[in-house]
């Protein structure tokens, strides 16, 4: 078998690190390239490199942006991290990668989180599975109630179920780079 044939069927491997500012601007474009995912403004996602960097990873293949998990640490609940958006490129998808970044989220809370916290419309399966099988792979809880109503929004935009994973001890992950 030749090199390039052995190669053909190997995956990426992603390198994760503490998102920067200069990340920003790539995981807006991603998330614009992608479709499905609530595009926020370009400004959001730079604020959120530059303000939240420490509950912000971001997985790279060669040098290129390969999957991002956004988040932060409710000042009102500060054992818990909330996961605002989770992105994973085209090219990387159905390996894995979203549950890996929110191991790397998590392996990278100093102090640890106790809590994992997100919320997820009713109809978007692949999401209820990832946070269900993030619990599963912690051997912890899943706890899902509605929480914010269709109501609230100004927009339509569908209700929004709140999924509380935990509570959280450390488990081994990928590696995360924090420059």
């Amino acid at each position: 078998m030749s090199r390039n044939a052995a190669n053909a069927h190997t995956h990426p491997v992603p390198q994760f690190r503490q998102a920067r500012p200069e990340d920003g601007a790539a995981m807006w474009a991603l998330v614009k390239e992608m479709g499905g995912l609530e595009l926020n403004s370009a400004y959001f996602y730079v604020l959120f490199c530059t303000d939240f960097s420490d509950s912000c990873v971001v997985a790279e293949v060669d040098g290129r942006l390969a999957g991002f998990v956004v988040g932060h640490r409710p000042p009102k609940r500060p054992d818990a991290i909330f996961v605002w958006q989770v992105g994973v490129a085209p090219w990387m998808r159905r390996q894995g990668l979203a549950g890996r970044l929110l191991e790397a989220l998590l392996d990278q809370q100093n102090p640890p989180a106790r809590w994992l916290e997100a919320t997820v419309t009713p109809d978007n399966q692949p999401s209820r599975s990832l946070f269900r099988a993030l619990a599963r792979n912690r051997q912890t809880g899943c706890e899902e109630r509605a929480f914010l109503g269709a109501d609230l929004f100004p927009v339509s935009h569908e209700a929004e179920d709140l999924f509380r994973i935990g509570p959280l001890t450390s488990n081994s992950s990928p590696e995360v780079d924090p420059s």
